[in-house]
This record gives C-alpha cells, sequence and structure tokens, in this order.
C-alpha cells in the first residue's frame, strides 16, 4: 500500500469520520479508497454499456458531448472509447 497526502473539503471529511464512527469504514483512508473504487468500477461498468450500444447505434456528435461533461472527460476520449480504441481504463484524469 502507498501513502499519499490529499485535501478534502470540510464537509467530506466530516462524512467520512461520520462514517468510520459508525462503523461502516475502518478508517478515513479505507473509506476513501472504496469511494475512488466505487468511482471507477461505475465509469468502468458504464463505458461497457456505451461501447454495447455503440455496436447497435453510433451516438450522436451531441450525446459523446453530453457523455463527455457527465464523466468528466475529453470528447475525443469518449468517442474514441466508444469505437473500441480504449487501451487501458477510461479516464486518464482523476475523478
Amino acid at each position: 500500500m502507498r501513502r499519499i497526502t490529499i485535501s478534502l473539503d470540510d464537509e467530506l471529511v466530516l462524512l467520512a469520520e461520520a462514517e468510520v464512527r459508525a462503523g461502516r469504514a475502518a478508517s478515513v483512508s479505507a473509506w476513501v479508497a472504496a469511494a475512488i473504487r466505487a468511482k471507477a468500477h461505475a465509469r468502468a461498468d458504464l463505458v461497457a454499456e456505451l461501447e454495447a450500444l455503440e455496436r447497435h447505434e453510433p451516438a450522436s456528435p451531441e450525446a459523446i458531448a453530453s457523455l463527455a461533461r457527465s464523466l468528466g472527460l475529453p470528447k475525443a476520449t469518449v468517442a474514441k472509447s466508444l469505437k473500441g480504441g480504449r487501451k487501458g481504463p477510461v479516464g486518464g484524469r482523476a475523478a
């Protein structure tokens, strides 16, 4: 395991600490790791579903732009992924 330093809004810190106190996470670090993992899996699942849809009916430029905004990714990345050009996890930048 690797240790890193992150900054969080006070509201998120309070939420994470409350989750730990309630026994829903072993530590704030564990809670943050679970949140990152959940977001990464949700994105991967969404992209897989979109790729399956793309095989049946190509997405319009407007749909690609909307997906890019929702995912926080460049349009070119979304378009490439939908065309099957993905070599690794979608979204090289932080979520």
